[in-house]
């Protein structure tokens, strides 16, 4: 029977801990999320060669993946938000906590890949967050690729 006890309480303080908000970093490392690459040599490496030679490129060209569309999101997007707009659990932290731009590439509608490039030189044109497979970067000075959409 004391074992029966201890799983119990054990039980309990388990329950207790998921209903309380103190306890939200259990219910974090807990929380589905999608594994961030930060370490895509190809992808960093084309990005920084963009700017370092000053010249435009699709983005599709430094990917090695099938993709479709791509999401971009910067430091401190909230969870809620990325989600939102992906469609599935990307990080499990309430805010994007890393000083890297966040890609989310998706095939038919769902995430294929996460990568996190590093520093945070991405910006959208127009304010987009998505991005079709035939998006070009283009530097914009200042060390910042800008994702363009062509001119159908």
């Amino acid at each position: 029977m004391p074992k029966l006890s201890a799983l119990r309480v054990a039980l309990s303080v388990l329950l207790l801990c998921f209903s309380l908000p103190s306890c939200d970093l259990v219910r974090q490392a807990t929380r589905q999320s999608m594994d961030i690459d930060y370490n895509d040599q190809g992808l960093n490496d084309g990005l920084v060669m963009l700017l370092d030679e000053n010249k435009s490129a699709r983005l599709s060209d430094f990917t090695s993946w099938d993709w479709d569309e791509v999401h971009l999101f910067n430091e401190y997007s909230e969870r809620e938000y990325i989600e939102k707009v992906v469609g599935a659990p990307v990080i499990k932290s309430k805010f994007l906590n890393s000083k890297a731009n966040l890609l989310v590439f998706e095939l038919n509608g769902k995430p294929v890949k996460a990568a996190g490039v590093s520093p945070d030189f991405l910006r959208p044109e127009d304010h987009r967050v998505t991005f079709p497979a035939n998006t070009v970067l283009k530097p914009s000075g200042g060390g910042i690729l800008m994702l363009t959409v062509p001119a159908n």
